[in-house]
């Protein structure tokens, strides 16, 4: 069974949790009353790592890129204690509970049109996800992170083969046991590709379409990206 915990990361050494996400965060809060949520900043995450994986401080540490932290503690939170892992740049429309209800682990999937432009079939997200503790393809991932190499030359490439989305889309394709994993389609958790998003905060998407868009979705994805901005 998947806990009733709402898991966020900021590790917050570089500047404070802004005020637009922390009202974004409080969407998920209001939604899910019930729910118990923790918000992990940089003395949670690297006390997560030293007390109960030690074994993986070496990798922890050693990531060229500070978001490949924030994508390998998430998969650490939610092997150990298990819950909800949502990014901060999403906003709760209904809540979560029905999806997760007699689930055991879950992933929400990136639109079509984001797949498209990697020239991927389908990519399995990150930045949603939920599981209950010890799951086996929580601990997969996590096995497989010292491990995975890549050769790729751009940021972007690099961390999504070696800590983020290509990196578990990849382990799925292998996983022999995909009945117990469950992959949210993208009009519940991420209606909006990137491109359709940039419209929309744009105020470019007309009303009926987003009206469309939204009439399945219980989160929405902004794709704001930070990481992409972080000075390395």
């Amino acid at each position: 069974m998947i806990p009733k915990i709402i898991h966020q990361v900021w590790e917050g050494k570089t500047e404070p949790l802004p005020d637009f996400l922390i009202n974004l965060a409080e969407t998920w809060k209001k939604k899910h009353l019930q729910w118990q949520y923790e918000l992990w900043d940089a003395i949670r995450m690297e006390n997560l790592i030293e007390t109960y994986f030690p074994d993986f401080a070496e990798t922890y540490f050693n990531y060229r890129y500070p978001v490949q932290r924030w994508d390998a503690i998430r998969y650490l939170i939610l092997y150990h204690i298990g819950g909800l892992y949502v990014d901060f740049d999403f906003e709760c429309i209904e809540p979560i509970d029905s999806l997760l209800f007699g689930k055991r682990c879950c992933f929400g999937m990136d639109p079509e049109e984001n797949a498209r432009m990697f020239q991927k079939p389908f990519i399995l997200s990150n930045a949603i996800m939920a599981s209950e503790p010890m799951h086996p393809f929580m601990k997969q991932i996590i096995d497989q992170l010292p491990l995975t190499k890549s050769e790729a030359k751009d940021k972007v490439n690099y961390v999504l083969e070696t800590t983020g989305p290509f990196l578990i889309t990849k382990l799925y394709n292998n996983y022999p046991e995909k009945e117990q994993i469950t992959l949210f389609p993208p009009e519940l958790t991420s209606p909006f590709s990137k491109n359709e998003m940039q419209k929309y905060l744009k105020g470019e998407i007309d009303e009926d379409t987003m009206d469309r868009k939204l009439e399945k979705a219980v989160a929405v994805h902004y794709f704001f990206g930070m990481w992409l901005q972080e000075s390395d």
